[in-house]
């Protein structure tokens, strides 16, 4: 019997459980970060009058959501979601090709479908990372992505 490394997948945890974990991960994550973004716009005293904090609740929003991103590493970890640091660096990447070949266009004004699609491209990057799937599928999948991405810049 052989120990498990910390790179390998758990064999006791399916391609789907680990998607559902890497999609939980995500959400927490989020979540967490994004309420200390609130937390933090609403120590500024920033409200909804005007553009007078609109610069700094950007920044801030961006930098939460960076920290969500560097944060996932240790969530994935904690979730046994093997390798985490691929799913972790995966999943941005994923969601970047979302976002540009298909959010951008459908999904750009609901914020409630970009947290869906973040989870929904950690949970492909846990999949993706998992050497059970085939490489038939994974290069289907990214090709799909891909193609997804060049539809999105063409209509620009």
């Amino acid at each position: 019997m052989s120990v498990m490394t910390s790179i390998e997948p758990d064999p006791g945890v399916t391609p789907v459980a680990r998607a559902a974990r890497a999609a939980g991960c995500a959400f927490v994550s989020l979540a967490v970060w994004m309420g200390l973004a609130y937390a933090l716009i609403q120590l500024q005293g920033c409200t909804a009058e005007g553009m007078k904090c609109l610069g700094d609740a950007i920044g801030i929003m961006f930098l939460c959501l960076l920290g969500a991103a560097l944060s996932m590493w240790g969530l994935l970890r904690l979730a046994r979601v093997r390798p985490a640091w691929l799913v972790a660096i995966t999943g941005p990447l994923v969601f970047l090709l979302l976002a540009f070949g298909l959010l951008g266009r459908y999904f750009l004004g609901t914020p409630t479908l970009w947290v869906v699609a973040i989870m929904a491209s950690y949970s492909l990057a846990a999949v993706l990372a998992d050497p059970r799937v085939s490489a038939r599928v994974r290069w289907l999948t990214v090709g799909v992505l891909v193609a997804l991405l060049v539809a999105g810049l063409a209509r620009f």
